[in-house]
């Protein structure tokens, strides 16, 4: 979706920033997601996904909020730390690790970890006095577009097995955990992977294995980039079914990343170049693929756009970023108006895996970010691609 407003209103977001490109993030959007989360799954503690966006204002805003955290790497909690956050609200979740970082990781005081596999097991037995571990399974969701299950996790039918072998090594396995996958369109995966997971607990019970004691179900909790918020109630209602079958001693976790962080964040930018071609007109934006908009190739993001110009003429179109790589590509319309220098373009809900993955590509910086209360968005005159 793109709004197209008149350039002299621009002065609404350029007022926000002291120069272009910027990503604004909004503590109070923040909270109110957060909010929004914890108010559709009662009981269940959150976990912010760190690597969705470490910006150091949008952690300290979900800690403030009384949120733990899900990091997966001594990078992340070496970020939580600074911000004095206590190892005990931060779970790590990577499956697959290094000695060196499992070897930091403890170090720092984190007790929790994940694994998915026998050969991850052996990592962890220096440590097995010290921590407690997590299975992590595979669930997959038809109606994600971003699946995470088929890098990690491991097959139900393997489950068993695992936990045989974590008891017989002296690893405390107390938990198992899943991750559906991505912008999930529902939270029915969710709930048929926590109902399995109930059901492995009554087996690992009757084996007469070490109990299991807490339930991760992961992120997949979904952001909107049309503009139009997610009802979390509704999208939740599945799992709130599942949970009335949850025994009182199995505590339920959660790692929302995206759902928080994309409405978050808006990214201003300007025209800093363009050109008629064959095609029709290009305008180079001072942002693209290898800075906050790297989405576009890693995710299939298309992100909802603000022009601000004072053009009336209309013409086919290719948005690009600043970078001398063709890949370096915003999307082609076949109508829109043709923009001159230095107008402005906002990108929305560019919060999640945005900062996270900028480079600096060709020596140019990622955007800087600065932390300021969003605009309330005026439609002026919507176009839909």
């Amino acid at each position: 979706m793109i709004d197209v407003l008149p350039r002299e209103s621009a002065s609404t977001w350029l007022d926000l920033v002291e120069t272009t490109p910027s990503l604004v993030f909004d503590p109070a959007m923040c909270r109110h997601k957060w909010g929004a989360l914890t108010k559709a799954l009662p009981d269940i503690t959150l976990h912010y996904a760190v690597k969705s966006n470490p910006y150091p204002d949008l952690l300290q805003t979900i800690a403030a909020e009384g949120g733990c955290f899900d990091v997966s790497s001594s990078a992340e909690i070496k970020i939580l730390e600074y911000l004095g956050i206590h190892p005990s609200r931060m779970i790590h979740t990577h499956p697959v690790k290094t000695d060196v970082e499992i070897e930091r990781a403890v170090a720092s005081g984190v007790t929790t970890f994940v694994v998915d596999n026998v050969d991850e097991l052996w990592k962890l037995i220096p440590y097995r006095h010290v921590i407690l571990v997590m299975l992590r399974l595979s669930f997959i969701a038809p109606d994600a577009p971003i699946d995470l299950s088929r890098k990690f996790g491991a097959p139900v039918q393997d489950a068993l097995s695992i936990l045989d072998v974590a008891k017989d090594s002296g690893i405390r396995i107390d938990g198992l955990c899943f991750h559906v996958g991505s912008q999930a369109a529902t939270a029915n995966t969710h709930a048929d992977a926590l109902a399995t997971c109930l059901e492995l607990c009554k087996k690992v019970r009757e084996k007469g294995l070490p109990e299991i004691v807490r339930i991760d179900i992961g992120g997949g909790f979904p952001a909107r980039y049309t503009g139009e918020p997610v009802d979390f109630e509704s999208f939740c209602a599945p799992i709130r079914e599942v949970l009335t079958n949850v025994p009182d001693h199995i505590q339920i976790l959660a790692e929302p990343g995206r759902a928080i962080s994309a409405p978050s964040m808006a990214l201003v930018c300007k025209v800093i170049g363009r050109a008629k071609r064959r095609d029709g007109w290009w305008f180079y934006l001072d942002d693209g693929v290898y800075g906050a908009q790297s989405g576009r190739i890693f995710d299939g993001m298309r992100y909802r756009m603000s022009v601000f110009t004072s053009s009336n003429e209309q013409s086919a179109c290719v948005f690009a970023g600043p970078t001398c790589d063709s890949v370096d590509e915003l999307g082609r319309y076949p109508e829109f108006p043709v923009l001159n220098m230095n107008d402005i373009v906002i990108f929305h809900e560019m919060g999640a895996y945005t900062l996270a993955s900028a480079t600096h590509f060709n020596g140019i910086s990622p955007p800087s970010v600065v932390t300021r209360a969003l605009p309330d968005q005026v439609q002026e005159h919507r176009l839909s691609f």
